[in-house]
């Protein structure tokens, strides 16, 4: 294999890596040679309380279009995502991604359809700060 993709929050990432690790040893490929991605939920806002409020709008937006039994579980998974935060939190999440072997992040904005603002401070401020 080229590439993987790994659930991104950093003690799973951490161990998939280990085990592929260990599978490349036992066939001889080179380890270094994979790709390994993460795919993640952003919801980034300049402060505290902009995330908080993209957070309470999607809740609303989805609430109609979710039974409570799936809304729930969903919520709490996207508002407890490793890149859901300010820039400067994300940008954290991403250099410690990095920092496990991480080479590539599957982005994506749940509120981009309504609200670009989310992908242009992620240009604007996350992106430069790792590059």
């Amino acid at each position: 294999a080229q590439y993987t993709n790994f659930d991104p929050t950093p003690a799973t990432f951490q161990h998939k890596s280990e085990i592929l690790a260990g599978h490349c040893r036992d066939v001889g490929t080179d380890f270094d040679a994979i790709v390994r991605s993460g795919n993640y939920n952003v919801v980034i806002g300049a402060t505290e309380k902009d995330v908080q409020d993209k957070l309470s709008w999607l809740r609303g937006h989805l609430e109609p279009l979710l039974a409570a039994d799936a809304l729930e579980p969903f919520y709490r998974q996207l508002s407890g995502g490793p890149l859901v935060g300010t820039p400067e939190q994300v940008i954290d999440k991403l250099a410690e991604a990095r920092d496990l072997g991480m080479t590539y992040a599957i982005s994506y904005f749940p509120d981009a359809a309504y609200d670009s603002s989310g992908i242009e401070l992620f240009a604007s401020e996350v992106i430069p700060a790792l590059s």
